[in-house]
C-alpha cells in the first residue's frame, strides 16, 4: 500500500507540473504505460491477498468440521431420537461401539423432500471417535447407507470435478483434503481447482476420446460419434 501511495504522489506531482508545460504525445504515452503498469501489480496483489484469505477462512471452516460426518441413506419412518438410531446402526453396521454419549448432535441436513432421502449431520465429541467411525466405513459397502466428510463448498467443488475426470474409485477425502490417484499410480492430495487442474494436465484426453497414460498404456473412451456410427444401418429397398 506504501508503494501505490508513493508512485500516486508521483503522478499527481507530474500532473501540476504538465499544467504548466505543454503536454505532448509521447509523454501521454509514457504516463499512461506507468499507470497501466502499477494498477496490473496492484491488482494481482490483491487477487493474491484475496486468495491466501480465502485459503485460510476455508482451513478454518474445515478445522471446525473435524468432528462432523454426514451419513447418508438412512430409512426410518419414525426416528424417535435420532441420535439413538444413529449410535445403533453405526454400531451394528461398523462394529464400532458408538453409544448415544458419543455423539454430540444429530439432525437433517436440507429442506423436505418427497421421495429425497435427506443426509443425517452427525457431530461427535471426540475426534477419536470420528476418526474410528471414518475408518470402518468399508463395512456400509453395498448395504445403501454411506458416510461422507462435511465438506467446505470449495472442498465439495474439488471433489467433485476430481471425481469426474479420475473416475469414483480414484479420489476420496482423509480429514477434508481431497486424494487423488492420478495417472502415475501415485497418491495425489489437492486442496484447490488449480491443483486439481494441474493434475488433468498430466492426463490429456485426445480428440478420438483415448487417455493418454504415461506408462504407455490408453484406455479407449465411448464417445456419441462413434456409438452412432455402430447404430446406424442401411435401408433395404423392396423392389414391387
Amino acid at each position: 500500500m506504501a508503494h501505490f501511495d508513493t508512485r500516486m504522489a508521483a503522478f499527481q506531482s507530474n500532473l501540476d507540473k504538465a499544467s504548466t508545460a505543454p503536454v505532448t504525445l509521447s509523454t501521454l504515452s509514457s504516463d499512461f504505460a506507468q499507470f497501466k503498469t502499477l494498477m496490473t501489480e496492484s491488482l494481482i496483489s490483491l487477487q493474491q491477498q484475496v486468495h491466501v484469505l480465502a485459503q485460510q477462512q476455508d482451513r478454518l471452516e474445515m478445522h471446525n468440521r473435524r468432528k462432523i460426518l454426514l451419513l447418508h441413506g438412512v430409512r426410518v419412518d419414525d426416528e424417535g431420537d435420532l441420535t439413538t438410531v444413529v449410535s445403533g446402526i453405526l454400531t451394528e453396521r461398523l462394529k464400532v461401539p458408538v453409544s448415544p454419549d458419543n455423539i454430540s448432535r444429530t439432525h437433517r441436513m436440507g429442506g423436505l423432500s418427497q421421495g429425497k432421502l435427506r443426509p443425517i449431520l452427525v457431530k461427535f465429541r471426540r475426534t477419536e471417535v470420528r476418526n474410528s467411525v471414518w475408518s470402518a466405513k468399508t463395512a456400509l459397502k453395498n448395504s445403501g447407507i454411506t458416510l461422507s466428510e462435511f465438506l467446505t463448498k470449495t472442498r465439495h467443488d474439488i471433489f467433485m470435478k476430481a471425481r469426474k475426470h479420475f473416475g469414483v474409485t480414484k479420489c476420496w477425502t482423509r480429514n477434508g483434503v481431497v486424494v487423488i490417484i492420478g495417472p502415475d499410480g501415485k497418491r495425489h492430495r489437492v486442496s484447490s481447482i488449480a491443483e486439481v487442474s494441474q493434475l488433468i494436465n498430466v492426463l490429456p484426453i485426445s480428440a478420438g476420446g483415448v487417455v493418454s497414460i504415461s506408462t504407455n498404456t490408453s484406455v479407449a473412451l465411448k464417445t456419441s460419434d462413434s456409438a452412432g456410427a455402430g447404430s446406424s444401418r442401411s435401408k433395404r429397398v423392396v423392389k414391387k
